[in-house]
């Protein structure tokens, strides 16, 4: 059918560098540097240079980019340089770079070999740039301007073929700033940075980067570094005009945007960004990644993993292994589609050229399509026997715009109806790819019914699979009564456990209910699924002295020992008092935010005192929690043991400048 009969496009619509970079899908970020060896998730800048010193004396960035092709990954985004100012490659624009280290005599190179390595396995290559520089001495005033520019067009003339282009949206505060240490405070980013005049430089050089972050973007930050977008995602967002659309959510955009910018989503593989030694038992569970892609990739964003090597120079063998299998579990859930044997006939078809057939051609340049002022339909696909189903994958052809914002999934019942499947989210939106998870069907016939859409229906591809089960591992959580509690993800799954520290054996031990763990020590667990013979991987949760004889000073509310991390206590610039009802030698706490979405009052900076005697407690540390807003995940603080009744946590800086501080969750570390 000529072009001419296809559906008017509806804008916006993607560039053709949107298109190449959606069917990306998902791609690694590599953080590794100065706070690798400094145990710290943003460095103050001050670091000296011969503490980049790596175990064994190399860096191996090529298993870097091995590993990320064996877990899936199409490019490989580096952070060339994190905030605190110090640059991975030879700079001639600065002195705190490798070119100064002990490393390969400072003759080495970690962009350029991980540039080599994406050639060798054919992965695509992007660059990381933070615009704050708590080591720069000019940072805040017009000559770091000037630097930060320089750099940019520094990195972009050895790497044009730059497929993203990443700016980090955190912009002052501490730092070192060349031995001032002050707070430097960026008020109008666009205007200092000059984004416009970066935003040339790179597209000038590297015309098919996209660039992510600044205020010129081409892809938005998802909201939240926590693995998710929500179940509706428009990649259009509101032009700068758009007053109606100026409080839509980044993790949904906006259905009448004016502007199309899809999604990226950004999580690291562990709790923080950087490698931390104290987080290998915390390296997230492939059921966890599982849930990330289809929270991601299959809710029309793009996934950005990130890995954090470690003082070897190589990226961990716990989250190797882990990345590895978490791919290999994606493709066996999405390895078989059952719609190749299927029929499929719609309701109503455009005519030659766009009929219902050409969602199931594996063509993605061919689309089944609806007459114009039909934006409802229904796609209905028809089994020869029998087949059971647990997933579904659509695609939209957004080369003419996203449409669809609403439809359902029916199966044909024993009782010759269709009814819905069980799917625990919204269906709404489609975009460039929507894949569902919902309870096994057996059916013979598979119904899609489109209720609302935004002109004609365009869908270019509809797949079904039957994924087996994926494990999950035991949720372990006592609470400020020390019953401890263990929970499956699934009903018909039995739990065994152990108490004293050796691995949990199916048959022995199993849990039937809430059990009392009055004692510090560490329970473990595994889930078992009798019908397919399956066991999960050991969960384990370490637990310090009990705290139910703990109080709190001032209220009687425990929601910060409860154990469900979704609960919280709040708290004035006075910070929490705790009364331990004992002296016990301790050398640290852990701070765990509120873990709802949309909470506030995040603790930035922190102050630690502790002592025998409420007026007379002495401060043992401080210190801030860097990104603590974008990643709310456990903290914690040490410092020397020392003999002590009470604890006193106080934020001296709460995010956004919130009134009041939550802890979801807090203990202290005994010796």
């Amino acid at each position: 059918m000529a072009q001419s009969d296809a559906p008017k496009p509806i804008y916006p619509i993607p560039t053709q560098q949107h298109l190449n970079w959606q069917q990306l899908e998902q791609y690694a970020m590599i953080c590794f540097g100065m706070s690798t060896f400094n145990d710290l998730e943003w460095g103050y800048g001050d670091t000296p240079l011969d503490r980049f010193d790596p175990v064994g004396g190399d860096i191996h960035a090529e298993q870097w980019v091995e590993v990320c092709k064996k877990a899936g990954m199409k490019g490989v985004l580096i952070v060339a340089k994190h905030h605190d100012g110090f640059c991975l490659w030879p700079s001639k624009y600065t002195d705190y770079s490798v070119k100064n280290t002990k490393w390969r005599d400072g003759k080495g190179d970690i962009l350029a070999d991980i540039h080599a390595a994406c050639k060798k396995y054919g992965l695509k290559f992007a660059l990381y740039l933070s615009p704050w520089d708590r080591h720069h001495s000019e940072y805040g005033r017009p000559d770091y301007v000037t630097y930060f520019h320089s750099q940019i067009r520094e990195l972009m003339e050895l790497y044009p073929e730059t497929f993203e282009y990443w700016f980090d949206g955190a912009n002052g505060g501490d730092g070192y700033y060349g031995g001032a240490n002050e707070q430097r405070i960026i008020e109008n980013l666009e205007q200092y940075y000059n984004y416009p005049q970066a935003v040339k430089t790179i597209k000038g050089i590297a015309p098919e980067a996209l660039i992510f972050g600044g205020t010129c973007d081409d892809i938005r930050w998802i909201g939240n570094e926590e693995g998710w977008a929500d179940a509706t995602n428009w990649a259009m967002m509101p032009g700068l005009d758009d007053k109606k659309g100026q409080n839509v959510q980044l993790t949904s955009g906006y259905e009448f945007g004016s502007a199309w910018l899809p999604g990226e989503v950004d999580v690291s593989i562990r709790p923080g960004w950087y490698y931390h030694a104290t987080e290998d038992n915390k390296v997230k569970t492939i059921a966890q990644l599982v849930d990330i892609y289809y929270n991601s990739v299959g809710r029309n964003a793009n996934l950005l993993l990130s890995f954090c090597p470690d003082r070897t120079g190589r990226i961990n063998a716990i989250d190797s292994v882990r990345a590895i299998e978490w791919w290999q579990t994606i493709q066996n859930e999405l390895s078989n589609n059952l719609l190749t044997k299927a029929t499929v006939v719609a309701s109503n078809e455009r005519g030659v050229g766009f009929g219902a057939s050409r969602v199931i051609d594996n063509d993605h340049d061919t689309y089944w399509a609806t007459k114009d002022g039909a934006s409802t339909g229904t796609l209905t696909f028809s089994f020869q026997s029998s087949q059971k189903i647990n997933r579904l994958m659509l695609q939209e052809y957004i080369k003419l715009g996203q449409r669809v914002a609403e439809f359902e999934v029916q199966a044909l019942s024993a009782d010759g109806l269709f009814v819905p499947v069980g799917i625990n989210e919204n269906t709404t939106t489609i975009g460039y790819k929507r894949i569902l998870r919902f309870n096994t069907v057996d059916t013979k016939q598979l119904r899609i019914v489109f209720k609302r859409a935004k002109g004609p229906l365009c869908i270019s591809n509809v797949e079904a699979f039957l994924a087996p089960n994926v494990m999950v591992e035991p949720t372990i959580q006592r609470n400020e009564n020390n019953l401890v509690t263990l929970t499956a993800n699934d009903r018909e799954c039995e739990i065994y456990y152990t108490i004293d520290g050796s691995t949990p054996r199916v048959g022995k031990n199993k849990y039937t209910q809430s059990f009392t763990f009055a004692k510090k020590g560490i329970v473990k667990a595994i889930s078992y699924d009798k019908n397919f013979k399956k066991q999960s991987i050991v969960s384990e949760q370490e637990f310090d002295i009990p705290m139910n004889k703990f109080a709190v000073i001032g209220t009687e509310s425990k929601k910060l020992f409860d154990g469900n991390p979704s609960s919280a206590d709040y708290f004035g610039e006075e910070g929490v008092t705790i009364d331990m009802g004992a002296q016990h030698t301790i050398k640290g706490i852990t701070y765990l935010p509120e873990q709802n979405r949309w909470t506030s009052g995040y603790i930035h900076s922190y102050e630690v005192y502790v002592g025998d005697q409420l007026d007379h407690l002495t401060k043992v540390a401080e210190g801030e929690f860097s990104n603590i807003k974008n990643s709310p995940n456990l903290r914690t603080v040490t410092f020397d043991p020392i003999k002590a009744r009470y604890i006193q946590f106080r934020a001296t800086r709460i995010v956004d400048n919130q009134k009041k501080s939550n802890i979801g969750e807090f203990t202290v570390i005994t010796k």
